[in-house]
C-alpha cells in the first residue's frame, strides 16, 4: 500500500521529521472548499498538492501554486473530484512553500534478495530520473538490519560534499526507524530540502507499506480505518481478507478467481484480445470455510460494473475441493439472483467430477470448461457479441 503524501508526511513528522505546515481537504462544492481555504492556517502563497499514489504530479498538473484565496479555491474545485494519471483525486494538500538545495534520500527492500537498497543524492527533485542516468546517485545494499544500515548510510554519505553530508545523514536515520518500526517496503524523501544552515524539510515523502504486515501495525491499521476511502483496495483487503481491484471502471469482462499470478497472467490475456477486464480478484478459496460470503460479495461488486458483459469464473484447485466450491457458488448465485451478468465458469482440479455433475444437476445451462484457452475464447465472443 503506498501512502499518499499526506499520511506519509504525517507519519513522519509523528517520529520527528521536519515537514513544511500542510493541511488536508477533501470537501467537494464551493461552500465547503471555500471554509476548507480559510481553516488551513497558512499564509499564502502555498502549493494545492493533489494526492493520489502516483509520481510526477507536479508535471502532470496536480501541484499549483496559489498567491491568494479566490486562487486556492479555484486550485480545489479545478482539482478535487478531477482524475491525474487514472487516480480520481479524493483529497488536496495545501502546503506552505519549501526551499533549499533538493537532495535525495531513500531506503526500498529488494524482494529478490531481501537486503535494503540505500539510495541517496545531493541532486534530487523531479528530475532524480536524469540524475540517477547521469551518475549523480550513489547506492549500496545493507542486509536486512537497522544497525547496520545505519553504518553504511555513513559509509555512503562519505561521497557525499560536505555540505550536504550531515543533513541526508540525519534524515535517513529516520528512514530507517520509519523502515522498520512500520514494516515498510520503501521510503523516500524526495525533494529533501537542505538550507544553508545545514537545517533540513521533507519537500515530498513517499512510503510503501507492506499489506501483509497492515494488521500488526496500529499506526497504518488505524489510517485505513479513518480514511479507508482513500485507500480502497487496501481496506478491502482488511475487512474482507482478499484482493479485489478495480482496475477500469469501463471494463467489459469481470474475474471471479482465485491466484494472483493466474489472475494476473488472465488480466494481460482478456486485454490481448481486446477486452477490459474490470477488475483483477484473489479471492482465496481456502479461507471460504463454508460459506458463500466471498463468492456473493464479489459477484455484486463486479455487478457495479456498469459496462460488465461477462464473469469469467477460475478456479485451479490443489487442496480446495471443488466439489465443495460448486455448492456454494450455487448459494451465492441464488442470493445474487439479481444481477444478470453470464457466467464463464473454467474448473481444475481436486474435486472436478462432483463438481461438474453438482452444476449440472443444478441448472442445466452451466457448462464447466476445462481448457482455459477455450474458456477465455467465451469470454471474449459473449464481450465482443
Amino acid at each position: 500500500m503506498m501512502l499518499l503524501e499526506h499520511d506519509a508526511k504525517v507519519l513522519l513528522a509523528s517520529l520527528g521529521v521536519p515537514v513544511p505546515k500542510g493541511h488536508l481537504v477533501e470537501h467537494e462544492g464551493a461552500v465547503s472548499v471555500s471554509q476548507s481555504v480559510s481553516d488551513s492556517g497558512l499564509g499564502f502563497p502555498y502549493f494545492v498538492k493533489a494526492q493520489v499514489p502516483v509520481g510526477g504530479r507536479g508535471k502532470a498538473g496536480g501541484v499549483l501554486r496559489v498567491e491568494n484565496s479566490e486562487q486556492a479555491q479555484l486550485a480545489l474545485v479545478r482539482l478535487l473530484g478531477s482524475k491525474l494519471k487514472g487516480h480520481q483525486i479524493r483529497g488536496c494538500r495545501l502546503e506552505a512553500p519549501a526551499s533549499g538545495q533538493e537532495c535525495y534520500v531513500s531506503l526500498m527492500l529488494d524482494a529478490a534478495s531481501g537486503e535494503i537498497v540505500i539510495l541517496m543524492s545531493e541532486s534530487g527533485g523531479v528530475e532524480i530520473e536524469s540524475h540517477s542516468a547521469q551518475g549523480q546517485m550513489l547506492k549500496d545494499m545493507s542486509p536486512f538490519d537497522d544497525a547496520v544500515v545505519s553504518v553504511k548510510v555513513k559509509a555512503l554519505a562519505e561521497q557525499l560534499s560536505a555540505q550536504y553530508r550531515a543533513p541526508i545523514i540525519e534524515a535517513a536515520q529516520y528512514l530507517i526507524q520509519a523502515f522498520f518500526q512500520f514494516e515498510l517496503t520503501l521510503v523516500e524523501i524526495n525533494p529533501l530540502f537542505v538550507q544553508s544552515d545545514g537545517s533540513w524539510v521533507a519537500g515530498d515523502a513517499k512510503l510503501v507499506a507492506d499489506d501483509n504486515a497492515i494488521e500488526r501495525q496500529p499506526r497504518l491499521l488505524s489510517l485505513l480505518k479513518e480514511r479507508g476511502l482513500a485507500y480502497p483496495e487496501a481496506s478491502l483487503k482488511i475487512d474482507h481478507g482478499f484482493d479485489f481491484v478495480r482496475i477500469d471502471e469501463a471494463g467489459d469482462v469481470g474475474l471471479l478467481t482465485t491466484g494472483a499470478g493466474l489472475s494476473m497472467q488472465l488480466v494481460d490475456e482478456l486485454t490481448r484480445k481486446g477486452c477490459r477486464p474490470f477488475n483483477f480478484c484473489d479471492i482465496r478459496t481456502g479461507q471460504f470455510r463454508g460459506e458463500p460470503t466471498r463468492l456473493i460479495q464479489t459477484i455484486r461488486w463486479i455487478g457495479e460494473g456498469k459496462q460488465v458483459k461477462v464473469i469469467l469464473m477460475n478456479f485451479f484447485a490443489g487442496v480446495t475441493d471443488l466439489g465443495e466450491l460448486s455448492r456454494l457458488f450455487l448459494a451465492a448465485r441464488e442470493q445474487t439472483a439479481d444481477i444478470k451478468i453470464p457466467i464463464v465458469i473454467r474448473l481444475i482440479g481436486n474435486g472436478l467430477d462432483a463438481a461438474i455433475k453438482t452444476l449440472a444437476a443444478a441448472d442445466a445451462s452451466l457448462v464447466v470448461e476445462t481448457d482455459l484457452a477455450l474458456a477465455v475464447d467465451r469470454v471474449v465472443a459473449i464481450a465482443k457479441a
